[in-house]
Order: structure tokens, then sequence, then C-alpha cells
């Protein structure tokens, strides 16, 4: 209680030089305000602003992924991997902040001259219009607003229209490229997909031409009459040896030669269970094995099935892009990114600057700076008094 006491009596009895200088900051705050609402807005040091605004919703990115829709072809399961995509509403955040968007409006209304830049002209101007302009984004509505504030009302207006009169010359441009880029890879994808399945069919019917069968099934059904038919012959040949043989002559040049056609038989047994035969010409009735070496059915086998789902998964992926392409081609050149919701008018009401606000700060100020004074003062007295009195 008595160093509250002790300070009062100190404010006392420097009561006048804390009142004065108050009292003349207040008027020194009052005059100044009064001078910053009498002189024009291009002049004043505090001039009215006015902040005008516009309103744009921002619809969701529907960008086509090529690499999504081929897994979706092969029937794989992408719910449990990441979805890499971007929100729009941010690119047009990065746009209008952009040194392209900020150059044109810098020289479309000559702000570098209306700021009276003089040195860096570009990125003090740049500076400047970026602290005027302020940007905000809701995402759970996509409801996107773009603020200007200047002393002139009609001017915050045609900057904030023109931001998005941009915005959207830049989308109908970029935009469109980006669609034109689209729908030619989708056309490449298209022809080298076709290209894979001409090349799959080609091959597939070189070895069904080759093996005179159409599938893996009858290929092995052939095989199967031809060993059955090679072992017919053999039994039937063995069996003109031994008839052949009781009543035969040594060295009998028929019997030799009925030996030898027995042993060609094993040898084309031998040669059919290792490896298939090719198919025969209907006209020569000899075999062409189409140029290659002949296969084992378990070889031919994995080719067949090999060609077979290649040629599937192809023709699926065709399937699924084709219809993609038509359906890039009925699209306009660009999509929707936003839409306006209200365009910038002309702000009749200020924003700021708040002055009653700045006056109570400048009396909070100035007594906080009286008081201070006075403590100092008395602590100086005090000083001087204790040196006197040693």
């Amino acid at each position: 209680m008595q160093g509250v006491l002790h300070f009062l009596d100190i404010f006392r009895a420097y009561r006048w030089l804390i009142f004065s200088l108050t009292l003349a900051a207040t008027l020194l705050g009052t005059a100044y305000i009064i001078v910053s609402i009498r002189l024009p807005p291009d002049r004043s040091p505090l001039p009215n602003e006015y902040t005008a605004q516009a309103t744009i919703l921002v619809n969701g990115s529907n960008k086509v992924d090529i690499a999504r829709s081929i897994l979706d072809a092969m029937g794989i399961d992408q719910r449990s991997q990441a979805q890499a995509s971007y929100d729009n509403g941010d690119l047009i955040l990065e746009i209008v902040q952009s040194r392209m968007l900020l150059d044109r409006l810098i020289e479309e209304f000559r702000l570098a001259e209306r700021f009276k830049v003089t040195a860096s002209v570009k990125g003090t101007t740049r500076k400047i219009l970026l602290k005027k302009a302020t940007f905000s984004y809701a995402r759970n509505t996509g409801a996107f607003k773009i603020f200007y504030t200047d002393y002139d009302a009609v001017l915050a207006m045609k900057i904030v229209n023109r931001m998005v009169s941009l915005l959207d010359e830049w989308f109908n441009i970029n935009k469109g490229l980006e669609k034109q880029k689209q729908r030619q890879l989708l056309a490449d994808k298209i022809a080298e997909v076709k290209t894979e399945i001409s090349t799959l069919q080609s091959r597939l019917k070189g070895l069904q031409k080759q093996y005179g069968v159409l599938n893996v099934e009858e290929l092995g059904q052939s095989q199967a009459a031809s060993l059955a038919s090679l072992r017919s012959q053999l039994i039937l040949k063995e069996v003109d040896i031994k008839n052949y043989s009781g009543f035969s002559k040594i060295n009998d040049s028929r019997l030799e030669q009925l030996k030898d056609e027995r042993k060609n038989l094993l040898d084309l047994i031998a040669q059919s269970q290792e490896q298939l035969p090719g198919v025969k010409n209907v006209v020569s009735g000899q075999v062409e094995p189409g140029g290659g070496s002949l296969l084992s059915l378990p070889d031919v086998a994995q080719e067949f099935s090999q060609l077979t789902l290649e040629l599937d998964i192809q023709q699926r992926i065709y399937n699924t892009l084709s219809p993609q392409y038509e359906t890039a081609k009925l699209a306009p050149e660009s999509d929707t990114i936003f839409q306006v919701l209200e365009m910038a008018e002309v702000p009749d009401t200020k924003s700021g600057p708040v002055r009653s606000r700045i006056l109570v700060m400048v009396i909070a100020g100035s007594l906080a700076f009286s008081l201070a004074l006075s403590l100092a003062l008395n602590g100086i007295k005090g000083l001087g008094t204790a040196s006197r009195g040693e």
C-alpha cells in the first residue's frame, strides 16, 4: 500500500507534465485525423479505404488418369492405393499470386506510377499489390474469395474483377492445351495397343498354322491320335515280320525291308513323344515346320497360354481406352474449373481505418510515456539529492 501511495505522490508532483504531454498528444492525434479526412485521398496520410470482393465457386478436379484406367481394365483394385491429386482451389491461389498475373495487373492499371515506386520497380510493386490483395478459400464449400483494398473504390472493384477475368483466361488457354495433350496421349496409347494386338494375333495365327490346330486341347488330341496311329502301324508291322520270318530265308531282302520299316516307325514314335509334329500341306503332303524348330507339348502349351493372356490384356485395355477417347473428342476444349458467384461491385462503405481506435492508442501511449518520464525524472532528482547530502 505504501508503494502505491509513493507512486501516486510522484505522479501528483508531476501531474502538470503528465497532463500536458497527454493533452498535447491527444490534440496532435486529433489534428492528424482531421487533416487526413479533409485532404484528398491521394494526398492524405490516412485516407478512407474501401475493399472490393468477388466470390467464385471452385469445382472439383476430374482429370482423367490413363494409368488408373488401364489398371481398372485389368481388374486391379485401387482402393488401397494412394490417390495423388491436387485441389483446384490451391491451384487458383497459386495463380492469383503468380508473377504472370501480378505483372498483367501492374501494367494494365499502371500501379508502379500509382504507388510512386522508383527503385526495384517490379519486385516492390508486386509486394505492395499483394499487401493490398487478400484471398480466402473454404474447402468445405469450395468458395474462393478475392479482396482488394484501396482508397479508390472504383479501382478496387476493377482490379478484383480483372483478377477473375485473368483467371478465366488462364484456365481457358492452359486447360485447353491440357485437353489436347490428353486426347493425343489417348490416341497414341490406343495406336500402341492396336499394334501390340496385331503382333500378338499374328504370332498366335503362326503358332496355329504351324501345328494345324486352334488351341492347346486340339494340339494334345492331335498328338495322341498321331501316336496311336504310329503304334497301330508298329503292331501291324511286327505281325508282318513275325509271319514272314516263319518261311523266309536268311538275308531275305523283304524281311530286311520290313525290319527297316519297323525301325522307322520306332524312330517316329520316339520323335513324336519328344516334340510335336508340324502341320502337313494339304496339297503336297509335306511337313511345314514354319521355319523354326518344333517344340514339345508343354512348351507349345505355355506359349499358347502366354500369347492368349497377353492378347486378352491388350484387348481389355483397348476396350477401356476407346470409349474414353471418343468421350474426350466430344468433350469441350476446357473444363469449368470455377463458376463466378459474385463479381465485385463498387464498395460504398469504408473498410478502414478505424480512426477512433488510433486516437485511443495515441492517448494511451502518450499517457504511458508521460508516467514513465515522471518516474525517470523523479529518479534523477533523487540521485541528485543523495549526492548533495554526501
